[in-house]
């Protein structure tokens, strides 16, 4: 497999990650002083995750598996 296939098979698995972490930053919350160091407790200002988010996160991540094995089998063909 080519360096810049690797690199484009990572791409959506490297775009979700990076959606993930925004979402999961550490920055000021609701009920925080706004300090740096400091926020409110686990789950106190978060909302739930819904069952469509879930879903909607998990059909991502599949298709970014589906492409990296595409990728991958097309790299083994061209050798």
């Amino acid at each position: 497999m080519t360096a810049r296939t690797r690199a484009l098979a990572a791409l959506p698995a490297a775009a979700l990650a990076a959606a993930l972490l925004a979402g999961c930053g550490s920055g000021p919350s609701a009920g925080s002083s706004g300090t740096p160091g400091t926020s409110a407790t686990a789950g106190s200002s978060a909302a739930p995750a819904s069952s469509s988010d879930l879903a909607r996160m998990q059909k991502l991540v599949d298709q970014a598996d589906s492409a990296a094995a595409r990728a991958d089998s097309d790299a083994a063909s061209d050798k």
